[in-house]
Parts: structure tokens; C-alpha cells; sequence
């Protein structure tokens, strides 16, 4: 119940996420006056073969020197932007200031076949600061398929197996933020830095 609690004030303190299930460990959802806000989006590409559109993405992200995850699952159904290319949501967690990572990214769907489920190394180590009063943005995660070939049409494919691509979208995003956090909308918003990003295409292996 008092998991419970946290979780409907979180929700009420950081806006609206469309979909987009958060869970946050019970220590860090308590409401208080000095917490920051990190923001982001996270969506799926569109364009087949390597289309994205039916993989479920989860970013476990934690404060470092803890184990306890903080984890962002994509939804499929409800969604803050779609171009024709790229579809997704976004995302706003409320924390309490310090230093925090992305340590790893995992992806669920299917190949056609069977379902499928791949995830990046365990320790991405991929930082950025939470300030207070501020809100910390970190980005658009945006998932497509590896692709395959198959071998009875010879035709490419969406393997099922997800990789996710870093980029910025503060434009677009901060409007969405704004939309959905009118109260916050006074706050710097602030485009951090992810220390330990050197590649912004994230593969993952399979692991079932």
C-alpha cells in the first residue's frame, strides 16, 4: 500500500506520462520540497523493415552507489508524438537531487516467429545529475529492430531483437513538458550531458 501511496504522488508531482509506466524504488518517490525532475522521451521508429512498432523498451536508470532500479517501460498504444517516421512518449520523474546513471536497456517482442527479448550490457554507466528545482533533461531514446532475412522469401525482416538510438529532441520535448507539467513550466530546463555516452546507436544481445 505504501508502495502504492508513492507511486500516485509521484504521478501527480511529475505530470502525465501517457502510458508510460515508471516505478520508482519507495526511498526516492517521497515528495519533497528541493526534488529535481529528469525528463526525456522515449519512442520507437516506424520505417520498415527496421521498424520499432510492437517492441517494448525499459530504461533502468538508479542513483549511484545504489542498486535499487528506477525503470521507464515504452507503451504501445498511447503516444505524445507521431511524425510518420518516429512515434513515442514522454517521460518525467520527480527524485531527489545527486548523481544518477543509465545503466542498462532492455527490449521485448517478436520476430514473427516467437517472442523475443535482448538487452544491452549491465553497465552502460551512462551519467547525469539530478539539481533541484530544475529539470534535467536526457534525451529521446528511440528503439528500431535489427534487421533479418528471410530465408524462404528472401525479403528483409524485423528480427524482434531492439536496438536504441540517443539523440536530441529538447525542442519538441520541452513543449511536451510544458504541455504536461504546467506548473513546472517556470523551472530551468536544462539539457545534460551524459557522461559515458561515446556511441549513440546502444546495441543489445539476446538473452531468451
Amino acid at each position: 500500500m505504501k508502495l502504492f501511496i508513492s507511486l500516485f504522488l509521484l504521478v501527480l508531482l511529475s505530470g502525465c506520462s501517457n502510458g508510460i509506466n515508471i516505478s520508482v524504488p519507495d526511498r526516492l518517490a517521497q515528495s519533497e520540497s528541493n526534488n529535481g525532475y529528469v525528463t526525456g522521451s522515449l519512442g520507437v521508429t516506424t520505417e520498415w523493415p527496421s521498424t520499432g512498432e510492437g517492441l517494448v523498451t525499459t530504461l533502468y536508470l538508479r542513483q549511484q552507489g545504489s542498486a535499487d532500479p528506477i525503470t521507464v517501460t515504452s507503451s504501445k498504444s498511447d503516444f505524445d508524438y507521431n511524425n510518420g517516421l518516429q512515434k513515442g512518449q514522454l517521460f518525467t520523474i520527480a527524485l531527489p537531487p545527486g548523481q544518477y546513471e543509465l545503466y542498462s536497456i532492455s527490449f521485448r517482442g517478436s520476430n514473427g516467429i516467437q517472442s523475443v527479448e535482448s538487452k544491452t550490457k549491465d553497465n552502460l554507466n551512462i551519467a547525469f545529475t539530478v539539481r533541484p528545482a530544475q529539470v534535467t533533461y536526457i534525451g529521446q531514446f528511440l528503439t528500431s529492430s535489427l534487421v533479418a532475412k528471410s530465408t524462404l522469401w528472401n525479403t528483409l525482416f524485423p528480427s524482434g531483437y531492439g536496438v536504441v538510438t540517443h539523440s536530441d529532441a529538447s525542442q519538441r520535448d520541452k513543449s511536451l513538458f510544458d504541455k504536461h507539467n504546467p506548473n513546472l513550466r517556470t523551472m530551468s530546463f536544462v539539457i545534460s550531458p551524459l557522461t559515458g555516452l561515446t556511441d549513440s546507436r546502444i546495441p543489445s544481445t539476446v538473452t531468451n
